[in-house]
C-alpha cells in the first residue's frame, strides 16, 4: 500500500481539487487527506502552517467529503485532531462519512481512546498507531484491531523530520511487530525520496509520504512531477 497526505483546501479549493483529481488517477493505492486543525501537535512547520492557514480562512467539512465522495477512485483516509470530529458531531460525521472515508486518523488520540468515539456512534473505522517504542503488550492489543492497517510512524516526534529506513533497530521493530499481527503495517513520518520508498518497501508492506506533497500543493506541475517520479514503478 503505497499513498500519500494531502491538506484539504490548501492552497484553495480549485487547486486541491485538481490535485486531489490527479492523485485519484495516478498508481497510488490510498490518500490521506488532512483536515486542518490550528494546534496540529503532530505536524511539522511545513503542514502546521500550512493547516493553519485554512483553519484561519475556514473550510467546511460536508464539502471536502461530498468532494471525496465525487473524485473517489481509491482508498481515502481522513486524518485530523480529535476535537474536530467531537465539535462536528461524532454521530453526524459518522452518518455522512461512512461508506465514502475508508478510515479515519487521530493524531491526538491513544489508541486506548477508540472506544470513546466508537460509544458515541463512530461507525467509520479509527487507524491504529504504533511507535518504535511502543511495547509487546501494546502490540499484541492491536491483534483483531480495527481499520485496513496499522500506522507506524518512523521516528518520534513531527512529520517531516529525518529518517533512517534503513536502521536495523527501526527493520527490527517492524519484523516484530508483523510477527504478532496478521494486518497491513504502514510507514510514515519523514518518508521524502524514491531511495527512501525503495528502502521501505524492501521489508514493509507500504509507506505514506506526507511534508513532500503539501511542499508541492501550492504548485500542480510541481505536484504532478514528484507523483510520477515517486509513484512510477
Amino acid at each position: 500500500m503505497k499513498g500519500i497526505y494531502i491538506l484539504a483546501d490548501y492552497p484553495d479549493k480549485k487547486t486541491f481539487e485538481k490535485e486531489l483529481t490527479y492523485a485519484m488517477n495516478s498508481n497510488i493505492d490510498f490518500i490521506e487527506i488532512g483536515i486542518p486543525f490550528n494546534d496540529p501537535v503532530a505536524d511539522g512547520p511545513t503542514i502546521a502552517k500550512a493547516a493553519n492557514e485554512i483553519a484561519e480562512r475556514g473550510y467546511d467539512l460536508l464539502s471536502i467529503i461530498d468532494l471525496i465522495g465525487e473524485l473517489k477512485k481509491k482508498k481515502v483516509y481522513l486524518m485530523t485532531y480529535s476535537n474536530i470530529i467531537y465539535k462536528f458531531g461524532v454521530k453526524k460525521f459518522s452518518d455522512i462519512a461512512k461508506g465514502i472515508v475508508d478510515g479515519l486518523i487521530l493524531a491526538d488520540l491513544p489508541n486506548r481512546g477508540h472506544n470513546f468515539f466508537y460509544k458515541l456512534g463512530l461507525e467509520v473505522d479509527i487507524i491504529n498507531f504504533l511507535t518504535p517504542e511502543s511495547r509487546d503488550n501494546a502490540i499484541k492489543k492491536l491483534v483483531n484491531a480495527e481499520g485496513d492497517f496499522i500506522y507506524f510512524i518512523g521516528v518520534r516526534g513531527i512529520t517531516g523530520g529525518e529518517v533512517d529506513f534503513n536502521n536495523s533497530e527501526l527493520r527490527s521493530k517492524y519484523i516484530s511487530i508483523k510477527k504478532e499481527i496478521d494486518k497491513k503495517v504502514i510507514l510514515g513520518f519523514g518518508v521524502k525520496t524514491k531511495a527512501d520508498t525503495k528502502t521501505i518497501m524492501e521489508y514493509a508492506d507500504g509507506f505514506v509520504i506526507g511534508t513532500e506533497i503539501v511542499k508541492r500543493q501550492n504548485n500542480y506541475k510541481e505536484f504532478k512531477k514528484y507523483i510520477d517520479e515517486i509513484f512510477t514503478t
